[in-house]
C-alpha cells in the first residue's frame, strides 16, 4: 500500500523537519511518520465476522484474533500479552503447587470474561450465542463435583464385575458430575484426596491403638470396657429417641381407612407432610383445614415438589393458586429430574421436566421455551393435568383450557436405584408465592376422568365416581376431642332452612351430598369454652350457625 508524501512527516530526534529545513548528514537518523491515521482496514473485516457470527446458529464463533482494538493492535496479540503476564505472575504459585504435589487437573477452571479458556478479553458484540447460556457455564463446571446419585447407588449395592465407571448413575455418560476420583477435577479433587488421606490415617491409628490395647494392663482394659459400655448406653438412648421421632413421622404420613379426611394428627392432609423443598432456598407450609399448602421463594429459583409421588399410569390433576404473578414455572417432572439454583435451573430447564410460565407466556422443557398460554395474574388458579397413557401434559387457567402443552411424555421405569414415575414440581424466584392443592381441599376445575394427585399418595386409584366427588368436600376438624354429630329432632324448637331448588337438584344427582349438607350438625353445647369453639374455625362456626337459621357476620 502506497502512502502519499503529503501525509509523511520527517523527524530528527524530536524536531520536525519542514520544507525549508536542511537535511542532516549521516550518521544522524531520520524518522518518517504518518501525519494522520489510516482509514478503513478494521470496520470491513469486523462487519464480515459479525455476519458470520449471525449465521453460525448454535455453533459458537470464536474467530476473534484478527480483529483490532482502538489502538490498531490485533486482539490475539493483546491476548498473548495478557497470557504471558499471567504466566510470569503465577511462577511462584506453580512452584508451590509442584512442591505440594498438586496435579494440573486439580486446578480450578480458569474464569475468563469471555467464558472461553485462554481468551482473557471480552468477546465482541457479534459473537452470537457463546457464553450467554446456563448450559455454556455448566460445561465449564463439568466433572468438578461428585455425583450424589452415583455415590448413593454404590453405597446400597456392589457393582457387578466389569461394570462401567458410571454404574449406578441414572444419567450415565451424559452426567455432568464426576464418577470417582478418576473423573473428578478442580478444587473438589484436592478436597477429595485430602479426605481419603485423612481416612487412611484414621485407619492406621485405629489399627495401632488396637495392637497397643491388646498388650495393655488389666486396669487399662477395664477403663476401655467401661467407656465402651457407656458408649453403648448412650447409643441405646439415642436410638430410642430416634425411634420415637420415626414413629411420630410414620403416624403423620400413614393414612388409616375409616379416619376423617383430616386424620387425628395436627396435619391437615391425610397424606401427611407431602410438600417438601427439592433444591434452593424455598419455604414450604403444609396444608391446614382453611388453606392449601404454600410455597414461597426465598432465594434464586428454588424448587419444591410432592414427596413420595411416583405416577406411572393414569390421568392426574392438581391446582396452583397464584398469590403473586412473577416468574414461576410449574408443571411436572420425572424421577431423573435435577434442579440447580446456582445456574437458575428449575422445572422445565431439565430434559426430564415440563413447565408453564404464565408471567412470560411460554412453556419450558430441556431449557428451551416456546410461546404458550395466557398472561396470568395474582389470584388465578392454574390447573396442571397429565395423561400418562396418551403422553400429554395440559394446563388451564381459571377453568379455561390452554390446550395440550407437551406430547410424547413417558414416565421412567422403577429400578433398584430410583422409583421412577412423574410428580408435580414448581420453581419460584425470590419473593414469589403460590398455594398448591393436590386434593386436600375441593379442586375447582378438575376435568372429567382425572384423579387428584392426593389419591396416588394414599393409594386411591379408583375411577371417578359420585363418591369421589363427595369426598372432595372437607370433613370437619377440631383441635380438641371431636364432638358427636347428631340429627336435630323435629321438636327441638328450631327449624332448618328450606332447601333451594339448586340444592335439591344437586342432591338428586348425588345422594351423598345430601347426607353432608342436611341434618348433620355439631353439638355446640358440648364445647366447654370459647377457645374450643374458635378451634372449629370461623368458616365452620359460621356454617353451623347458618344451618340453624341464625344470622352471623356482616350482611348475612
Amino acid at each position: 500500500m502506497c502512502v502519499p508524501m503529503s501525509l509523511v512527516q520527517l523527524l530528527h530526534g524530536t524536531t520536525l523537519l519542514g520544507n525549508s529545513c536542511e537535511v542532516p548528514h549521516a550518521p544522524n537518523v531520520l524518522r518518517a511518520v504518518c501525519g494522520r491515521g489510516l482509514s478503513g482496514g478494521k470496520g470491513g473485516f469486523g462487519a464480515m465476522l459479525r455476519s458470520q457470527g449471525k449465521g453460525a446458529g448454535a455453533k459458537a464463533t470464536r474467530d476473534f484474533g484478527s480483529c483490532r482494538d482502538l489502538s490498531g493492535r490485533r486482539l490475539r496479540h493483546v491476548n498473548q500479552e495478557i497470557a504471558i503476564k499471567k504466566w510470569n505472575d503465577e511462577e511462584g504459585l506453580r512452584a508451590q503447587r509442584k512442591k505440594d504435589g498438586v496435579e494440573d487437573r486439580e486446578l480450578p477452571m480458569e474464569d475468563t470474561p469471555s467464558g472461553i479458556a485462554g481468551w482473557h478479553l471480552s468477546t465482541p458484540t457479534w459473537a452470537e450465542g457463546f457464553g450467554k447460556k446456563a448450559s455454556s457455564r455448566m460445561k465449564r463446571k463439568r466433572k468438578t463435583v461428585m455425583c450424589t446419585s452415583w455415590i448413593q447407588a454404590r453405597a446400597r449395592a456392589t457393582p457387578p464385575p466389569g461394570a462401567r465407571r458410571d454404574w449406578g448413575c441414572p444419567r450415565g455418560r451424559n452426567c455432568n458430575y464426576a464418577h470417582g476420583e478418576e473423573e473428578l477435577r478442580g478444587e473438589e479433587l484436592t478436597l477429595y484426596k485430602q479426605q481419603q488421606k485423612e481416612k487412611a490415617q484414621r485407619e492406621t491409628d485405629q489399627a495401632r491403638d488396637h495392637y497397643v490395647h491388646a498388650m495393655a494392663p488389666a486396669d487399662i482394659e477395664a477403663d476401655v470396657n467401661d467407656a465402651f459400655l457407656a458408649g453403648l448406653r448412650q447409643r441405646k438412648a439415642l436410638q430410642a429417641s430416634q425411634d420415637a421421632i420415626k414413629l411420630e413421622l410414620q403416624t403423620k404420613m400413614v393414612y388409616t381407612p375409616g379416619d376423617t379426611k383430616w386424620g387425628t394428627s395436627t396435619l391437615a392432609s391425610r397424606a401427611g407432610a407431602w410438600l417438601v423443598p427439592l433444591n434452593g432456598n424455598v419455604h414450604v407450609e403444609q396444608s391446614t383445614p382453611e388453606l392449601n399448602a404454600t410455597v414461597e421463594g426465598r432465594g434464586t429459583f428454588g424448587t419444591a415438589t410432592v414427596f413420595g409421588c411416583a405416577l406411572h399410569q393414569g390421568k392426574w390433576y392438581y391446582e396452583v393458586e397464584l398469590v403473586t404473578s412473577g416468574v414461576i414455572q410449574l408443571g411436572w417432572a420425572d424421577a431423573t429430574f435435577e434442579a440447580d439454583d446456582d445456574e437458575g435451573d428449575g422445572v422445565g430447564d431439565h430434559i426430564a421436566s415440563w413447565a408453564y410460565d404464565g408471567c412470560r407466556q411460554v412453556k419450558w422443557t430441556n431449557g428451551e421455551s416456546v410461546e404458550f398460554g395466557d398472561k396470568w395474574s395474582a389470584g388465578d388458579v392454574i390447573g396442571c393435568s397429565v395423561d400418562i397413557g396418551a403422553g400429554e401434559i395440559s394446563f388451564s387457567r381459571n377453568g379455561v383450557p390452554l390446550g395440550v402443552a407437551f406430547v410424547g411424555i413417558e414416565a421412567s421405569e422403577a429400578s433398584s436405584v430410583q422409583t421412577g414415575g412423574l410428580f408435580p414440581a414448581f420453581s419460584l424466584e425470590e419473593h414469589e408465592r403460590i398455594r398448591v392443592n393436590i386434593g386436600d381441599h375441593k379442586l375447582l376445575h378438575i376435568p372429567d376422568s382425572y384423579l387428584p394427585v392426593l389419591n396416588a399418595l394414599v393409594g386411591e386409584t379408583a375411577p371417578p365416581s359420585c363418591e369421589r366427588v363427595c369426598h372432595a368436600i372437607p370433613a370437619p376438624m377440631v383441635a380438641v376431642a371431636s364432638p358427636q354429630k347428631f340429627v336435630l329432632p323435629a321438636d327441638a324448637g328450631m327449624s332448618l332452612p328450606s332447601p333451594t331448588k339448586d340444592t335439591v337438584q344437586q342432591n338428586d344427582k348425588c345422594p351423598h351430598v345430601a347426607d353432608e349438607v342436611e341434618g348433620v350438625l355439631e353439638d355446640l353445647m358440648s364445647f366447654e369454652s370459647i377457645d374450643d369453639l374458635k378451634a372449629l374455625g370461623m368458616d365452620k362456626l359460621k356454617d353451623q350457625l347458618k344451618r340453624r337459621g341464625l344470622k352471623c357476620g356482616y350482611g348475612t
